[in-house]
């Protein structure tokens, strides 16, 4: 989390925001005036200056279909494992699968079959411990891997020992007063991580051969935030470039989809996902169901994507910040929404599951572009996001049934000749 503004009004509040239940992607500003229940959220009159950022309706627009695919044959790929919690993700990395334990905080290893290859890390302090873990990248820089901890990277070895650790700065200069009263979309000391919600990987990416990594980035600022304030989705970055040599967030960059303007407001559903694509970061927003490629340097290049079957685009509307955050998880049964994406670099393919009425829907679909051409939209379990190929075989997160002690992975491969 940034520091300046954002910490020193944390300390005040005296808001531990990460075991809110509630706070998921508002965790600074916003969170604090809404809990101290002091402060008067001032809508009209508000003047921001814009960051000059290229008009998304500039780049070109791709939109072709050749549906060859209308099903994919899958199976069910049970691990052997010790005790678990049903609070996890899955991850994919060379010829291993992970499974990270979030209440734990353990990296449970699997080889390519499902069989353990051991239990790591676990809560505490030691070399070979590690007490958060909001994301995980496997064999992010070279031989080790990386997690996303609550306020630095922590990069292990295979063996899961620690190498070293990076923590998270923004490199600003703006000073208390012009944050606070004059905030905009370029001031970094603003900004914060934007955490998923529990149970899935709050992703990010390594580039110019590990030397920086992109995360996923919001604001709630009480001026400038998703809930009241439209400037906000003209201008506050979604993507934020980690130095690994300046151990600082040196750039924020790529705004929202601006179909987030024609739907004032929908908070709850401001959220989105990328992967890249040898030099290209794809992000899929909730409520877009065109991609937004972005180069390396962070331009947008053009979109392609098709509208999913059968969507549900008929948002709820906000009306009020308590209302938001009351009614998150049913926001999400009430309308479709797009969700995670990867793409298999090796061929050109691009996975995207989405949830044509919503999430408590007992399925969903995948869309599976090629070269930017949708050929598939098919039928898939409710949880199926596909997150990486091993040989020709792709893996999909998952099955986590606590009750049931069963913990797994989809598998299926396909055969485009």
């Amino acid at each position: 989390m940034a520091k300046g503004i954002v910490l020193h009004l944390l300390q005040i509040a005296q808001i531990d925001l990460l075991f809110n239940p509630k706070a998921r992607n508002f965790p600074s500003l916003l969170m604090m005036f809404i809990y101290m229940n002091k402060f008067v959220l001032v809508v009209i009159g508000i003047f921001i200056f814009s960051c000059q950022r290229e008009s998304q309706s500039n780049v070109p627009l791709f939109q072709e279909k050749n549906l060859t695919l209308n099903s994919i044959e899958f199976d069910s790929l049970i691990f052997d494992k010790d005790y678990f919690s049903g609070v996890g993700f899955f991850s994919v990395g060379r010829d291993e699968l992970f499974f990270v334990d979030q209440v734990f905080s353990t990296v449970i290893a699997f080889d390519k079959n499902g069989h353990s290859k051991g239990t790591f890390l676990g809560k505490g302090d030691g070399p070979d411990e590690q007490n958060n873990i909001h994301g995980f990248l496997p064999y992010a820089t070279g031989d080790n891997h990386m997690v996303l901890d609550n306020f630095e990277f922590v990069v292990f070895d295979q063996d899961f020992q620690k190498v070293s650790s990076y923590p998270i700065e923004w490199d600003y200069s703006e000073s208390y007063q012009d944050m606070l009263n004059n905030p905009h979309g370029s001031m970094l000391g603003l900004y914060e991580i934007a955490w998923s919600s529990k149970g899935n990987n709050t992703s990010f990416l390594t580039l110019g051969n590990a030397a920086e990594v992109i995360l996923p980035v919001t604001m709630s600022h009480p001026r400038l935030n998703g809930y009241i304030s439209e400037e906000y989705y003209k201008s506050v970055s979604v993507f934020g470039r980690y130095d690994l040599s300046k151990r600082k967030v040196i750039e924020g960059f790529g705004i929202r989809s601006e179909k987030y303007l024609s739907h004032l407001y929908i908070p709850n559903f401001d959220f989105s996902f990328f992967t890249k694509r040898k030099d290209e970061i794809l992000a899929s927003f909730a409520i877009d169901p065109l991609i937004h490629v972005f180069d390396s340097e962070g331009t947008l290049k053009y979109k392609f994507g098709v509208e999913g079957e059968g969507i549900q685009s008929t948002y709820p509307i906000t009306n009020t910040i308590d209302d938001a955050l009351d009614n998150y998880k049913v926001d999400l049964e009430k309308a479709g929404f797009y969700h995670a994406i990867y793409s298999d670099e090796s061929n050109g393919l691009t996975f995207r599951t989405y949830y044509p009425t919503g999430s408590k829907a007992g399925n969903a679909r995948l869309q599976i572009y090629e070269n930017n051409v949708l050929i598939g939209d098919v039928l898939v379990p409710a949880r199926f996001h596909v997150i990486g190929k091993i040989g020709d075989t792709y893996y999909a997160d998952g099955i986590i049934e606590e009750l049931n002690d069963r913990l797994g992975i989809y598998t299926f491969k396909l055969d485009l000749k």
